[in-house]
């Protein structure tokens, strides 16, 4: 993934696009932070860290502009990669919300001249996870096993996804996930 990450990097400058910010998590993000040893199939981009003031700086829900889209065809065709080797795919969460401090929380990795990654934390890929396993178990049920979170950890991120589907079939998915991964105690104080 470095390799892909820094050839984008020097694809980016090419193309007059400097100090671009991406946001990732998923799989790609429990990677670089040494979290799992699953290799993933793609960068998922949540959103572009970009300066909104001279002190501070604003999530952008990640949508790659013509640029960034030939740089990123550029390192696919270079390397073999699957066309959405990177992509915009969880972007959508930043219309929903995420977990609250998410930004403060996120871990930069520079990769060149001309790309910075900031990868969710651990925290927020619990979040995440358990969210994104509601919907699709397998792998993202395998990440959380890893993780391992705690009570509170899991807690948190439980009522987090509550409040991103109110809906009382969500409510029981997520009850019953809780339940397979032996957090039953904070599955029954779930409304």
């Amino acid at each position: 993934m470095k390799k892909y990450l820094q050839a984008l990097s020097e694809q980016l400058g090419i193309r007059g696009e400097h100090e671009v910010a991406l946001v990732v998590v998923g799989g790609a993000a429990m990677s670089a932070l040494g979290l799992s040893q699953r290799t993933t199939q793609d960068i998922d981009t949540v959103a572009f860290l970009v300066a909104s003031s001279k002190a501070k700086k604003s999530l952008v829900k990640a949508e790659f502009n013509h640029a960034f889209k030939e740089a990123s065809a550029a390192v696919a065709r270079d390397y073999g990669l699957p066309d959405d080797w990177i992509n915009s795919g969880p972007a959508s969460q930043l219309d929903t919300g995420l977990p609250d401090g998410f930004q403060e929380r996120l871990i930069s990795i520079r990769y060149g001249e001309d790309l910075v990654v900031y990868y969710c934390s651990r925290l927020d890929l619990i979040h995440l996870k358990l969210y994104a396993a509601v919907d699709v178990r397998g792998r993202h049920l395998d990440d959380l096993k890893v993780m391992n979170p705690n009570l509170e950890e899991m807690e948190a991120a439980a009522r987090w996804c509550l409040s991103q589907d109110v809906s009382k079939p969500f409510s029981e998915l997520l009850k019953s996930i809780l339940e397979e991964l032996g957090y039953g105690d904070i599955a029954r104080e779930l409304p």
